[in-house]
This record gives C-alpha cells, structure tokens and sequence, in this order.
C-alpha cells in the first residue's frame, strides 16, 4: 500500500518528463531570441542538474553495451598485438644471435695466438650425445683437409682437440671430458701441471704440479705444447680461480676456469697441427 507520498513524487516525476519534451520540442522549433528562448534558456538551466544526473546514471550503462557490441573488436586487436609481439621478440632474438656469430667469426679472423698456423673454420652441429663423453660435432671432416688429434680453437681459447674424423664430419674430445688431459703452463710463475678434465663441474681440476709451486688465483695457464703432442704452446687454456692447501695433503687442491665454453660456442677453428712442411 503506497501513501501521498509515493503519489507525490509520481506526479512531480511525470511533471518533470513532460516539461523535459515540452523543452526539447522548444528547443528543435526555435533559436536564442525572444520570449520564447528566454524561457528555453532558463529552463535548460534549472533542469541542468537533473539531466546530468540521469545521464550518470546511464553513462556505466552504454560503456556496457559498448563493450558487448565491440568484444569482437578487441578480441581480433588483442590478437594482432600479440602477433606483433612475437615478430619482434623474434626479430629481436635473431639480431642478438647475428651479432654473436659476427663476434665469434671475427675472434676466429685475427686470433692473438698461432696466428700463422693454417687451420679450418667449422661451425659446431651436434652437441654431446649423453654423460659419458663431452663432446661436440662439426660440420668439416677429412674432405676438408681434418685429421684425428689436431687442436680445436674458439675465440677465447683452446676447446678440445678432434677424436674422430669422418670424410665430412667429425668430432672433438672436449677439456671437460673425463679422458682428457692436457699440459699447461703458468704464464707467471712457469710452473707446469697437467690439467684433467671433470664433466661434472664448470671448474677443472689442475694436477701433477710442484709441491712448491707459487701458483694463485688470477694465474693464466696455456698450454705447453710438445713436437710429440696434439696441441701447440701458448695457446690459452683458462683461469686459475682457487688454491686451496687442505691439511695433510701432499699438493694443493687447484681449480681453473676454461676459457673456451662449447655451450656458447657455435664457430671454431681446427689448427692443422702439427705442420706437415
């Protein structure tokens, strides 16, 4: 049951909806001047805080109903950015990869070591097959003038040295695996050990150095180099990187950091040693 004043409010509400079309009626038929746009213009003023009231109101309403009549739009704008995205995440991770191989193939040009010995360019393909040897693939073989134990460079340093070599591929017996092992040589001091390799850790392990020897973190090694043996001397090999003297021991317990990691490694060089005359 409703009281006078619900039929109150009805009437004032109908009273305002005529006056409303009474003014926008008006407001089509006429201009500014005279009587008449006298009272549309005080009118339009005084029912201004309703009408924008009522358009509040209305406005959460047509974001709505434009949001469900234009989903398809941006469902399809969503797609061609995300589009876009990937094409430049690509465009950008091919740029990255353009410049490494332009680095890698430039290293390899003016190599700072045995930069007279005759050597053969390969790209690496393949890398180790599983845990029990670490070796990598390349894409030059014998045709191209490769043979079994000849060094392999990168860049940055000695990489391994060839295992086995086919009529267009072959494959490189890298310092980490567990049957390598290669002699070095302190820059510094002159002191010489043989580096083993470990497949297991980022770091090898430095043996058969003097008990005496005044090795430190810091100290380059490269290699020692032999008429007999695969690798040239002089060629870096990596990084002394901790000398440990652990009690009772008869030697200190050294690790070094390779120069050369076939992991970020895509060109190389196999050195044509030793030099046939």
């Amino acid at each position: 049951m409703t009281g006078p004043g619900s039929h109150r409010r009805r009437n004032i509400l109908i009273l305002l909806i005529l006056t409303s079309i009474t003014l926008i009626t008006l407001d089509t038929r006429g201009g500014n001047s005279g009587i008449g746009g006298r009272i549309r213009n005080t009118a339009r003023d005084a029912f201004a805080p309703i009408q924008d009231g009522i358009d509040s109101a209305l406005h959460p309403i047509e974001n709505w109903w434009d949001g469900v009549t234009r989903s398809g739009d941006i469902k399809d704008e969503n797609q061609r950015l995300r589009r876009e995205l990937q094409q430049a995440r690509g465009a950008a991770t091919a740029g990255r990869n353009a410049r490494r191989q332009i680095e890698e193939l430039s290293k390899l040009a003016s190599l700072p070591f045995a930069p007279t010995m005759p050597g053969v360019d390969a790209q690496i393909i393949l890398g180790s097959p599983g845990n029990f040897e670490s070796t990598v693939g390349l894409n030059k073989g014998s045709g191209q003038g490769l043979a079994p134990d000849m060094p392999v460079v990168s860049g940055e340093g000695l990489l391994g040295r060839l295992a086995r070599v086919s009529r267009r591929r072959s494959t490189v017996l890298l310092l980490t695996d567990k049957d390598s092992a290669v002699g070095v040589r302190d820059v510094r001091t002159g002191d010489r050990g043989v580096l083993n390799g470990n497949p297991d850790s980022a770091l090898q392990r430095l043996d058969s150095i003097d008990v005496k020897a005044l090795v430190k973190a810091g100290d380059e090694l490269v290699t020692v180099g032999s008429a007999e043996g695969p690798y040239p001397p002089d060629i870096p090999v990596g990084r002394i990187v901790a000398v440990e003297h652990p009690p009772g021991a008869l030697a200190a317990r050294i690790t070094v950091r390779l120069y050369a990691d076939a992991n970020h490694t895509e060109y190389v060089r196999v050195l044509q040693y030793p030099v046939t005359p």
